[in-house]
């Protein structure tokens, strides 16, 4: 227990400290050492001692009375551990106190997990999917067998003739992932459950294989199987040995290889990345579509990209995940996605008027500047000034050469109207005409 060693009154002492410095944290108020004293039960001197050493984090003196601050951060029995007087507990209040069989399995499965993330997100990685499956397997095995230890459950393989557990090589023979998921979810069939079954296969499957080409098209249920992961680890042992820290979205590059390079790999691959695919394929259409559909058996994003407004943005992207609880933010996510626009992201391919003139002069090699655009089109009928109230008019423009942009109540420009304008202003008149002050009246629409 976290409070081993501690006498039941003092435990009570204790919790009564927990709930008086929760409190005044929570309300911001401020109290003496003798309200301390008074609230827990304990002598003067002893308050003092925890004031400097303890609490030393938790409380700050303001003069002549104290604050707290950060108490409310630990659960009651973490806190318990903080108060504990055995150094090792207090020294890391927040770690479960667990076996060591326990706790050494557990780290094998956190490592063997956040190596295979290593080897999945190292750019220069080839043997990708293949290197994760292998250290997922790793992992997912020595999370059961942690949790299994846990309960005093046997995990062993028994040898039916003798009733005495099989041993290999001295050791004994400890459940394989198959069956550790059989014992597990006894049957039950679940996505968590399916997305594993899925790695057991396609390990064996791409055991003597060399398919790189398959990593997009299983991206899905790796992600989703790293979360199922560090969802069971949670559940069963507490967030002190999550991985979700060290889960982010990979930057990716979308031509890594050129045409060349990648027709030989996809020609030396051919038959291996069949066989792989057609796998991957059958094992999805065999699903009932209420566990394919499902973001723990197959997690599916649609990255929508989302400029940032000018106080900029705390996140670029955010997971939000599928459950029944937050059902009305995925409909409201999804009608959103629906409503999107189809045009450029960020007007992307257009011009901004100040790209415009400084591309016609370039290649003019005259001047030509803001004003001399902004007769351009007025003279040539490219589009309608913006209205008075600075909202930017839907129609009236000539979508070869602008469309509205209504983000920055201004007009978006193609690259056909930069041609245009060089076409128009080689002829030294037409130059003249636009360039001078005092321009002569539009001529018709641009064509």
């Amino acid at each position: 227990m976290p409070h081993a060693g501690q006498s039941a009154a003092n435990v009570e002492r204790i919790k009564r400290a927990y709930a008086f410095l929760t409190e005044r944290e929570r309300n911001a108020a401020f109290f003496t050492k003798e309200e301390l004293v008074a609230a827990t039960g304990w002598r003067g001197g002893t308050v003092t001692t925890y004031l400097t050493k303890k609490w030393a984090k938790l409380v700050k003196r303001e003069g002549r009375v104290l604050r707290a601050g950060g108490g409310s951060g630990y659960t009651m029995d973490e806190f318990l551990c903080l108060m504990s007087q055995r150094d090792e507990i207090s020294a890391d209040p927040r770690k479960p106190h667990l076996k060591p069989e326990v706790e050494s399995l557990l780290l094998k499965a956190r490592q063997s997990a956040l190596l295979a993330l290593q080897i999945y997100n190292n750019p220069t990685t080839v043997f990708r999917t293949e290197g994760f499956s292998v250290m997922m397997v790793i992992a997912w095995t020595a999370l059961f067998h942690a949790i299994f230890e846990k309960r005093g459950h046997p995990y062993c393989y028994i040898d039916q003739a003798t009733g005495k557990s099989v041993v290999v090589d001295g050791d004994l023979k400890a459940w394989e992932l198959g069956e550790c998921l059989k014992r597990f979810y006894e049957g039950t069939a679940s996505p968590v459950a399916s997305n594993l079954n899925f790695f057991i296969l396609l390990r064996n499957k791409i055991e003597h294989r060399f398919v790189p080409e398959i990593d997009p098209t299983v991206a899905g249920e790796c992600q989703a199987l790293v979360l199922n992961f560090d969802d069971l680890l949670v559940a069963e042992f507490g967030t002190y040995f999550a991985i979700r820290e060290s889960l982010a979205m990979p930057l990716q590059t979308a031509h890594v290889r050129n045409d060349a390079t990648a027709a030989v790999l996809k020609k030396l691959q051919a038959r291996h990345f069949n066989d792989v695919n057609a796998f991957v394929t059958g094992f999805r259409t065999k699903l009932p579509p209420e566990i394919s559909g499902d973001q723990r058996f197959r997690f599916n994003v649609l990255l929508v990209p989302k400029p940032a407004n000018h106080q900029g943005a705390d996140l670029a992207i955010e997971f939000v995940k599928v459950t029944s609880e937050n059902e009305a933010q995925v409909q409201a996510l999804t009608r959103s996605i629906v409503a999107i626009r189809d045009r450029p992201v960020a007007n992307a391919g257009y011009l901004r008027a100040s790209d415009v003139t400084s591309r016609v002069a370039v290649r003019l090699g005259k001047a030509f500047n803001m004003a001399h655009h902004t007769r351009a089109w007025k003279r040539y009928r490219a589009r309608p000034p913006v209205k008075q109230d600075g909202k930017v008019p839907i129609e009236g423009h000539n979508p070869t050469y602008c469309i509205p942009d209504a983000l920055h109540d201004d007009y978006a420009y193609t690259p056909a109207w930069v041609e245009f304008l060089l076409k128009k202003l080689a002829d030294p008149k037409e130059y003249e005409a636009l360039t001078r002050r005092k321009t002569a009246a539009p001529t018709a629409h641009a064509k």
